[in-house]
Order: structure tokens, then sequence, then C-alpha cells
């Protein structure tokens, strides 16, 4: 990640979708980086390393699909 995403990245943090991915977002949770949960139970967690200069992604959902489709929009959501 370079400084310039890492910059533009951190801004988005401060500020919580109402919708990701299609979802609705119910709650967005700010304990350890920005977790969006959704009406369904599934959430994605986005959180910048202090160590790297990396976002490491993590997410729940009801199937594998839902799983990718949600981890890609997240990595697609971090570089734009």
């Amino acid at each position: 990640m370079t400084p310039e995403v890492k910059a533009k990245f951190t801004e988005k943090l401060r500020f919580d979708p109402r919708e990701f991915c299609g979802h609705k977002v119910n709650e967005g949770v700010r304990k350890d980086g920005l977790k969006l949960v959704f009406d369904d139970g599934s959430w994605v967690c986005c959180r910048l390393s202090g160590t790297e200069p990396v976002v490491r992604v993590y997410s729940e959902a009801r199937s594998e699909q839902g799983l990718e489709k949600l981890s890609g929009a997240a990595k697609q959501w971090i570089f734009e």
C-alpha cells in the first residue's frame, strides 16, 4: 500500500457507509478498524496494520459466494 492509498483509505475510515456491497449497514463498530455489520448477520472488517503497509480484511457471510463477494468489495473499496 502506497502512502497515498493509505491516506485516502484512512479518510474513508472516518465515516460509516450506509450501504456496502448491496447490503444495508446496520452497525459500524470501531473497536479495531471498521467493522460493518449487515441485516443478515454477515459482516466485513477493514483494519490498517500498525506494523506493515497493508490493510487486513476480515469477513463472515452465510455462504462461500457471499464471503467472496464481501471480501472482493472490501478490497475494491480500499483502492477506489
